[in-house]
């Protein structure tokens, strides 16, 4: 009888099934972790700018700077690239008031700053120089918008704005500047450079 033959076949058929089967499982499994893997390095790195984002606006506390000196806030770069007493103070091209500046009483003094605020993402950032104080002594002052400016706007990423801030305050003191923007829970302080002395013999 050919009995023995056609079972030694059909065994055959079916281990060849079987490795089809195993092969096939091993294929789609692989192929379920490559995309897995895939999806979690996505997640991980993404194209940087979304990332970014999320964690540089949610950042808060208060920071303290020097003039001069580039400061990270948020999405935000501020530098104060001057911060003095002056008698005789400069008058921006864009006044945010277009009265007639006052002189300041007597054993006041004005203080000016000269600030830039630069927009490092995406979303636009509103910049108002009514969000500027200055401490000056035990005094917290306004600025005065007669001699401050330009006029508030919203700074698109990778532009900036320079502005020209202005304080009438005691005079005799060391200014402080201080700046509490809408888009940041905290309070930017910024002092002026140390001057350097150089003793002589």
């Amino acid at each position: 009888m050919q009995r023995p033959h056609l079972t030694s076949d059909a065994t055959v058929d079916h281990g060849c099934a079987r490795l089809v089967l195993v092969v096939s499982l091993l294929v789609a499994l692989t192929s379920c972790l490559l995309w897995t893997v895939a999806c979690t390095s996505v997640d991980q790195t993404g194209d940087g700018s979304t990332s970014s984002t999320i964690g540089e606006t949610s950042k808060s506390g208060d920071v303290v700077g020097t003039e001069g000196e580039d400061i990270h806030v948020g999405p935000a770069v501020i530098t104060v690239r001057a911060l003095q007493a002056t008698f005789q103070p400069a008058t921006p091209a864009q006044r945010l008031v277009e009265e007639t500046p006052s002189a300041p009483g007597q054993g006041q003094s004005f203080y000016q700053a000269t600030v830039r605020v630069s927009n490092t993402l995406q979303p636009p950032l509103r910049i108002d120089p009514n969000d500027f104080a200055c401490a000056v002594g035990n005094s917290v002052v306004p600025i005065d918008p007669t001699r401050s400016g330009p006029l508030p706007r919203s700074l698109l990423k990778n532009t900036s704005l320079d502005l020209l801030l202005t304080f009438k305050a005691p005079a005799g003191f060391q200014p402080i500047l201080l700046y509490s923007p809408s888009w940041y829970q905290g309070v930017i302080r910024v002092g002026p450079a140390e001057e350097s002395t150089t003793t002589t013999t």
